[in-house]
């Protein structure tokens, strides 16, 4: 009798199991989120692509281009956006090559592309 309980009590749990799955993976499964605002990245993730930016523009130079690239990362000005990941890398001991790729590009982007950036349709 003890073992006709367990038993049944094994195959509930494992039909239980069974059928999670089941419904999870076939009825309701899980999808990566679709056209999810950049601005929502975490402050580390948004300081790794502005690192990302920097080391390309060390690379290439191209203001407009770089700044057409950080406002994908954020709504922010590029320029707020540089600063306040700048600061951040500091406060986590981001290493001193790429602070100096960050400061680079803050001092990098060339003023009066800044300003015709800003002043361009679609522009902030």
């Amino acid at each position: 009798m003890k073992s006709r309980r367990v038993f049944f009590f094994s195959l509930a749990i494992l039909l239980g199991i069974g059928a999670g799955l089941a419904f999870g993976w076939l009825v309701m499964p899980p999808g990566a989120p679709v056209d999810a605002p950049m601005d929502e990245l975490r402050v580390d993730f948004q300081t790794d692509l502005v690192l990302m930016v920097a080391e390309w523009f060390s690379q290439d130079g191209d203001s407009a281009l770089a700044l057409d690239q950080l406002a994908e990362v954020s709504s922010a000005d590029p320029l707020t956006l540089i600063g306040a990941s700048l600061s951040y890398a500091r406060q986590i001991g981001y290493s001193a090559e790429d602070l100096l790729l960050m400061e680079n590009l803050l001092t990098g982007i060339d003023p009066q592309v800044y300003q015709d950036w800003k002043n361009k349709p679609g522009g902030d």
